[in-house]
């Protein structure tokens, strides 16, 4: 049985904090961290320690990695007054932590799912395998536990290129997605991991064994190269869609849960994948976190 307790975000900044503190959850992470409020991203150590992640500027044992969130971040432009009006048991739960997986196939393609319109956060986006971080789990157990219950996938870490699962990014997030489309109702870090999987586990290969978990998923689709860069040059700042070129298929082969709740195959439009957020939190469109996320994951796989 899944442990109820939650893992919750410390935060500790070198030379100011004597030991780690929870973070509130009306506090921004990036610019607790980051003096120049221009800049949307800062680099960040994750530490996972005794079910309490720390985020911290200075570690003797891992790397920093690349931390960012949006402008329109709703808890960086949450004025006093606003504040103020959030109801007690909102303010009072601190910042969630998730993991979510980057699942690369040996054959060069990124697993993502759309999540289910029955959700309570983020209905029909799509975003890769992932969830909330269970009591005594790491890092790389919590994600490769979230991917084998929502997509059936038994990954381990020895099935991956040189053995290993990376932490590759981190991202902000918080539901709704701006302050015009409501109050703050969730606060997460989301640890997006990749996993690079050794030669024979081919995306064709893979599908044989997806079995899609109905409750949290809709559809999924492997992505090659070319789609990931359309998706991640649309620009969520401006909202502004990205120009897709002819090379980019209109069609990609997926599975879909249908009205039956049963898994089907299926050729899913690539042109929702390409939309931005706009002025709504639930259109079916790639979420800006996974976008930073690829895009993190598109600069790695180029050096």
């Amino acid at each position: 049985m899944a442990s109820s307790k939650r893992i919750l975000v410390h935060v500790q900044r070198k030379g100011i904090d004597n030991k780690p503190f929870i973070a509130r959850f009306t506090q921004c992470i990036v610019d607790y961290f980051e003096n120049d409020k221009t800049k949307l991203t800062t680099h960040l150590c994750p530490l996972l320690v005794n079910n309490q992640l720390i985020i911290t500027d200075q570690s003797d044992t891992i790397p920093p990695v690349k931390m960012k969130h949006p402008s329109f971040c709703p808890i960086r432009n949450l004025c006093p007054l606003e504040d103020s009006r959030l109801p007690d048991d909102t303010k009072h739960r601190g910042i969630d932590v998730g993991a979510a997986v980057i699942l690369e196939s040996a054959d060069g393609k990124i697993l993502l799912t759309r999540r289910s319109k029955a959700l309570r956060t983020f209905p029909g986006v799509w975003v890769p395998p992932g969830g909330h971080i269970e009591e005594n789990e790491t890092l790389i157990e919590a994600g490769l536990r979230e991917l084998e219950e929502e997509t059936g996938l038994h990954i381990l870490p020895s099935q991956c290129v040189d053995q290993q699962v990376h932490v590759l990014s981190l991202w902000e997030s918080v539901f709704p997605t701006k302050l015009s489309l409501g109050q703050p109702k969730r606060h997460h870090v989301v640890l997006y991991l990749h996993a690079k999987l050794i030669a024979n586990l081919t995306s064709e290969k893979l599908n044989q064994q997806m079995k899609l978990c109905p409750k949290e998923v809709g559809a999924c689709a492997w992505l090659e190269v070319p789609v990931v860069e359309a998706i991640v040059s649309g620009c969520e700042e401006t909202a502004k869609n990205p120009t897709v070129g002819s090379h980019i298929t209109k069609k990609i082969k997926g599975f879909i849960i249908n009205e039956k709740e049963m898994q089907e195959e299926a050729m899913l439009p690539t042109l929702p994948l390409m939309t931005v957020a706009g002025d709504f939190s639930d259109s079916e469109r790639v979420s800006t976190g996974t976008k930073f996320a690829l895009e993190e994951w598109l600069a790695k796989s180029k050096l």
